[in-house]
């Protein structure tokens, strides 16, 4: 995936990779990792996160969700983290309402207790639509929810849109600034099997 800003400016590209599979008698669990580079192909993050196929729902680790960036904060430190699981149902249509999803870091042993908050609200299917990228054409499901975030003193509202494809997973996604004004967007440039 590489990332770009409102004026299509190349910022960062971002790698995923199967590491891990195994069945289990309601599907599968699998872990995912992942390496973030800068525009120069500095490592900037790179970590691993699980995502459990469980009766026909995705449920994906919410950590995944959390810039790496931020993570730098709490490094060294003890972390407590309440999350929920970000769920996909294997069977989507326009329209359809999908659980929220939170995640909540706090540490207690630094010199200043620090704490990040992430909701995910108000997901709504909204339609499908066939997305082309570098990657190819896909059939998606495009996905619109509000993000808020809270770390410290700093909040911050967007509203994000993802477009997923039932093979081949996200492909685009998109974040605007509350008045509706795009901020950034990535793209699937390259996928293997």
């Amino acid at each position: 995936m590489e990332n770009y800003d409102k004026k299509e400016k190349f910022q960062s590209r971002s790698e995923t990779q199967v590491t891990q599979y195994q069945t289990t008698p309601t599907g599968f669990i699998a872990t995912i990792a992942y390496k973030m580079l800068d525009k120069k192909e500095k490592l900037i993050s790179e970590g691993d996160y699980k995502l459990e196929c469980d009766n026909g729902i995705i449920k994906i680790d919410m950590s995944s969700f959390i810039p790496a960036e931020s993570m730098t904060a709490f490094k060294d430190m003890e972390v407590e983290v309440d999350m929920d699981q970000m769920l996909y149902p294997a069977n989507l249509s326009a329209g359809q309402s999908l659980d929220d999803a939170s995640i909540k870091i706090n540490t207690n042993n630094g010199p200043i207790p620090m704490s990040m908050d992430m909701d995910i609200t108000n997901r709504k299917v909204e339609g499908k639509e066939s997305i082309t990228t570098p990657a190819g054409t896909f059939e998606c499901y495009k996905i619109s929810y509000d993000m808020f975030s809270k770390m410290s003193f700093v909040k911050m509202n967007f509203k994000n849109v993802e477009y997923l494809s039932e093979k081949s997973g996200v492909v685009k996604t998109e974040s605007y600034k509350s008045n509706g004004s795009l901020m950034s967007y990535t793209v699937l440039t390259k996928y293997e099997y």
